[in-house]
């Protein structure tokens, strides 16, 4: 097909995965990059080559057909809201908007100027995850009954050169890292029917532990622990994600059911160790070989061989607006995963169980024949010569993590 042309705006951490994805699959034409200051990526541009420019020139230029907005979470609706008026398909990291009444308007906007939008996270496309699913379509353990999932850090400060953001409104827990685990869970059990959370701030101040701003102190503005309930239509989640864990602990996701139980893989990636376990026979991993996206091409946190192709939303977006196919991240989807990211926020705020106004339906599965072309037009963005083995004293410190920034 012919490949969609694309220009990046933002210049982050995650900006270089991106390019890679971009430049690497035959399914995109990546046009230019933009940020606020586009003399600060002109190495990237050369490296690329293409032309660093402002936001506004790459809006104006009539050769991008879509943008993909990787600027901070708090800025994303007025940039996702600019490239859809100038006709502009959209595909935004997360979170797409901040609130429910912003998505909605959002895809009003592009409805009304016919162009398609799609959202990360996409890593519950990745082999683990739909082998999960699998399993569980598969009535692997029977009727699910409640799931449980735990993020713990000791905060984004230790890894991450500039994190105030993530300590003001808009940048909570919620809309950073819980994404990744709202769609894993999406994608399993669809929509989500109420929330209820209780939250809490253990620190007023947090002082920053790596880079050229080490030792500056900064404020915290928000609640940096978020206890949560999501109720879906057949089972419950208890979701705790924190930044005030004295050392990091992770629990990336359970799922108990009337004759079995799934351990799931981390969201933050796309290959894992699925798990399951049918009394009396004993917990077994899950095969994944057989799935879309099971080539490892990284190392995670743990320093275990992981598979890892963010950018495959993008280009199930690419194919979308080539063939009219419908895409797993649309309209729907990022509404209800926006919502469930809001209510936890105004749940632990307002001491209120929230009712969701919106759904979606869970995605369709990934079918390596079926999404034949997917998966061969979907480039790894990492090289795993590029994760050298590390110390697993040092596991899960998010240094190696862009995906939590």
């Amino acid at each position: 097909m012919e490949p969609v042309r694309v220009g990046l705006i933002g210049a982050g951490d995650i900006s270089t995965v991106y390019l890679n994805a971009i430049s690497r699959s035959p399914a995109l034409d990546l046009r230019a990059i933009a940020t606020r200051r586009p003399e600060g990526v002109e190495g990237a541009a050369r490296r690329y080559g293409i032309a660093p420019c402002s936001v506004d020139t790459l809006l104006a230029d009539a050769a991008v057909e879509l943008v993909v907005n990787l600027t901070p979470g708090v800025a994303h609706e007025a940039i996702n809201g600019a490239a859809i008026s100038t006709g502009k398909h959209v595909y935004s990291e997360k979170p797409f908007a901040l609130s429910r009444q912003s998505a909605e308007r959002l895809v009003r906007e592009a409805d009304r100027h016919r162009v398609l939008i799609g959202s990360a996270p996409d890593t519950f496309y990745g082999s683990a995850h739909q082998t999960a699913r699998r399993a569980l379509d598969g009535g692997g353990i029977g009727t699910p009954v409640f799931g449980m999932s735990f993020l713990g850090l000791p905060g984004l400060e230790h890894f991450h050169p500039n994190p105030a953001a993530f300590y003001r409104p808009g940048g909570e827990p919620p809309f950073d890292a819980g994404p990744y685990y709202i769609a894993m869970w999406l994608n399993l059990l669809g929509p989500v029917k109420r929330v209820y959370a209780a939250a809490a701030a253990g620190q007023n101040e947090r002082t920053i532990r790596r880079g050229p701003l080490t030792g500056t102190a900064f404020p915290v503005e928000v609640p940096t622990t978020f206890n949560t309930i999501l109720e879906f239509d057949n089972a419950s989640v208890s979701f705790v994600i924190s930044l005030d864990t004295v050392t990091p602990m992770h629990r990336a996701g359970e799922l108990f059911g009337s004759a079995g139980q799934l351990t799931l893989a981390d969201p933050l990636f796309f290959g894992g160790e699925p798990a399951l376990l049918q009394p009396p026979a004993p917990r077994s991993l899950l095969e994944t070989h057989d799935q879309a996206f099971a080539t490892p091409n990284r190392r995670d946190h743990g320093g275990r061989v992981v598979a890892d192709y963010r950018g495959a939303g993008l280009t199930d977006l690419a194919l979308a607006i080539r063939t009219g196919r419908p895409h797993r991240t649309g309209p729907d989807f990022i509404v209800h995963a926006v919502e469930v990211m809001e209510a936890m926020v105004v749940s632990a705020a307002e001491h209120r169980v929230i009712t969701l106004i919106s759904r979606c339906e869970r995605p369709e599965p990934i079918d390596p024949v079926r999404d034949a072309t997917l998966v061969a037009l979907t480039a790894s963005p990492f090289d795993l010569a590029d994760f050298p083995v590390r110390d697993t004293a040092d596991a899960f410190t998010g240094a190696d993590n862009p995906q939590l920034t």
